[in-house]
């Protein structure tokens, strides 16, 4: 889960879920505003006014995907994997605060059918504790907890663990009140498939919910991808190094082999020359890394204005 492409690059997630987002309406030009042009693929839930809303985004060349369960708390997706075909479900929530719809949520969640070999994951925003110490502050409900646990023991899902932080939310106070809110559950045979996948927290940037990415140990190869960096054109010598590389002389006589050795022979120059300069992309991991510690920070005592 993450909001701005920023978020989305770093992460290099193939399945993006959003909840609250407000939106009544969502295609694919509103997607093109925040998410790279290889997300080709989504579906919604419209929001109900001014709150709720859930997306689910994906890249339709890494999986194929198609809706099983739509209702106003979640939205549930089978992905089936263009490499080796295994199918898995996804299941975004977005629980209500108040009640009825409160515990009109907790028995839509409570029904879910888990079949002994399904590889499900549930995550979302429960606005749900598993605890009363999932939270900076006195308060909570106890009952609410148990109700949810039940749930939870009820559907024999294993949580996730969220690694090295206490709470996802913030109040975004000077005093801010920080809880857990965010939940990411597997079914036991996922966990047993993927005994890896672990949840990891980015930097929390402009959202009050940290955006988490949920990796999922798998044996697909990554290959060696080159990526080429639009701000390269701007750079003094870039008109330079692509003269001298389309230069390159072939000894192919096909055309399209002509074409596909001065390509190559360009890609390589690239990648040596832009070795040369500063890669904003070091100075923007290096600014995230100090945000992800200041959120960490902000866990155990409050932060100096």
């Amino acid at each position: 889960m993450g909001r701005g492409p920023g978020k989305i690059e770093e992460s290099a997630c193939s399945v993006l879920s959003l909840q609250e987002t407000k939106k009544e309406h969502v295609d694919i030009s509103f997607i093109r505003k925040f998410a790279p042009r290889h997300f080709d693929s989504y579906d919604f839930i419209p929001s109900n006014g001014a709150s709720r809303g859930i997306l689910v985004v994906w890249i339709d060349s890494v999986f194929q995907g198609f809706t099983i369960d739509k209702t106003s708390f979640g939205l549930t997706i089978s992905f089936t994997s263009r490499h080796n075909a295994d199918v898995w479900k996804l299941t975004t929530v977005y629980g209500p605060c108040t009640e009825p719809e409160r515990s009109n949520f907790i028995s839509w969640f409570r029904d879910h059918i888990i079949a002994d070999m399904d590889n499900w994951i549930f995550l979302g925003d429960f606005n749900s504790y598993r605890s009363l110490n999932d939270r900076n502050r006195p308060g909570g409900s106890v009952q609410d907890t148990m109700v949810f646990n039940d749930a939870i023991g009820h559907l024999g899902l294993v949580e996730l663990p969220l690694k090295g932080r206490a709470f996802t939310w913030s109040n975004m106070q000077a005093n801010p009140l920080l809880e857990q809110l965010d939940w990411f559950f597997t079914s036991v045979n996922c966990t047993a498939s993927f005994p890896n996948t672990q949840v990891v927290p980015l930097a929390k940037i402009t959202s009050d919910h940290i955006p988490c990415n949920v990796v999922i140990d798998t044996k697909i190869p990554k290959a060696s991808i080159f990526r080429f960096e639009s701000f390269w054109a701007e750079m003094a010598g870039f008109q330079d190094i692509v003269q001298e590389s389309w230069g390159h002389v072939s000894n192919h006589t096909n055309a399209a082999n002509v074409l596909s050795s001065k390509l190559k022979h360009l890609r390589y120059n690239l990648k040596n020359w832009s070795r040369n300069f500063s890669n904003a992309k070091v100075y923007i991991a290096n600014c995230n890394t100090v945000t992800l510690h200041l959120d960490a920070l902000e866990e155990i005592r409050t932060l100096y204005i």
